[in-house]
């Protein structure tokens, strides 16, 4: 391993850590900064009114620069469309990666990111923090218990009302409804370079969690663009998946919608099912033939199965897992191949979308010869 920090007598040697994009990834600096085996020792932003928090490490603004501080790890949590290149440049640089999602835009990122993990021998890994939810770990539980048999169809919805998030002045976001007043602003990322079914690893990775599987083929539609149409954005796609094992998965996602956040999940068994619903309230049901004591229907799942019984954040057990492989030096518990398993079904969608709903294959990218 490259670049550890010299190792004081009687301290635990630790990891050199930077964050990239201080948005969300302040969550990623605080969970990272106070982990016994990190030191945070860099971050970087286009933004210098961000960097001003994170007096006492090395601050940047470019990216190149940033990567010359002899970094263990990094944090990729900047604007999704260029996730792909600067994961691939830290691994170039001899980091590890955590990169938030989506990881890819598109196959050949896919294939230059599994290039830059092999030739590196770092490790990469999808910062979906869902799979580390209660809930989920609760149900896979249940799943490898048998209680729902085979999953033969799972349903996965993600819907948010971003319009807030999609113009920006100098000043910050500029609420959809005061677009009027600010004739100047210009449109984010996620109004320019976010189709909805590539932001698919929150609910179709918990899915193939449950599930154990993968997907092989997608077919998708979008609504196109009616909510905003000054936005360019398509307000939701749809898509059907086929997996490895046969089954089938549908999934929703819209960003432009006058739709408040609310996530579904569903699953069903040839012996029981299960459904979460998140809106303003939480419905979590289930039924199962494999249970002792007969059910006579939807029942509320147990308060146990809804949160973590550690009470830690999702956030931060993912973070723990891994920096644990890192310093063990084992394999991530998402590696790039599973990592790809949850983003690029919604890459191969999104195509489909955009040719007319045309039934396309999902590559795995364990079988890619690069």
């Amino acid at each position: 391993m490259s670049g550890l920090a010299g190792k004081r007598e009687g301290a635990v040697e630790k990891l050199r850590v930077g964050i990239a994009g201080l948005g969300r990834g302040r969550l990623f600096a605080e969970e990272l900064g106070r982990h016994e085996r990190c030191e945070l020792v860099a971050v970087c932003d286009a933004r210098e009114a961000a960097l001003a928090p994170f007096g006492g490490v090395a601050q940047h603004t470019d990216y190149e620069a940033f990567l010359g501080e002899r970094l263990d790890v990094v944090a990729v949590v900047t604007p999704g469309p260029v996730h792909a290149g600067q994961s691939v440049r830290a691994l170039e640089a001899g980091a590890h990666v955590l990169c938030e999602t989506p990881c890819v835009y598109s196959l050949d990122e896919a294939k230059i990111l599994v290039k830059a993990v092999r030739d590196s021998s770092r490790s990469f890994m999808l910062a979906e923090d869902y799979l580390w939810k209660g809930c989920f770990r609760n149900l896979k539980d249940r799943a490898e218990e048998g209680r729902f048999g085979e999953i033969v169809y799972a349903e996965g919805d993600y819907t948010h009302d971003c319009r807030n998030l999609m113009l920006a002045t100098d000043d910050g976001f500029v609420p959809y409804r005061e677009r009027d007043r600010h004739p100047h602003a210009r449109k984010t990322w996620r109004a320019t370079d976010l189709p909805p079914l590539l932001y698919a690893s929150h609910t179709l990775g918990p899915l193939l969690y449950l599930m154990d599987d993968r997907v092989v083929s997608a077919v998708a539609l979008g609504t196109g663009c009616r909510t905003a149409p000054e936005l360019g954005t398509t307000d939701l796609e749809a898509g059907l998946f086929r997996t490895a094992r046969g089954s089938v998965i549908r999934l929703t996602n819209g960003f432009s919608l006058a739709y408040p956040m609310a996530t579904h999940y569903s699953l069903a068994g040839t012996r029981g099912s299960a459904r979460i619903d998140r809106s303003r309230d939480e419905s979590f049901v289930w039924y199962s033939e494999a249970t002792e004591g007969e059910m006579s229907g939807w029942e509320s799942a147990p308060e146990a199965w809804r949160e973590r019984p550690d009470g830690r954040s999702p956030l931060d057990v993912m973070v723990d897992e891994f920096v644990g492989g890192v310093v063990r030096g084992e394999a991530p518990p998402l590696d790039v191949h599973r990592s790809l398993d949850f983003v690029l079904p919604g890459v191969v969608a999104h195509a489909s979308a955009e040719q007319g709903a045309v039934l396309l294959d999902v590559p795995d990218s364990r079988e890619w010869v690069l």
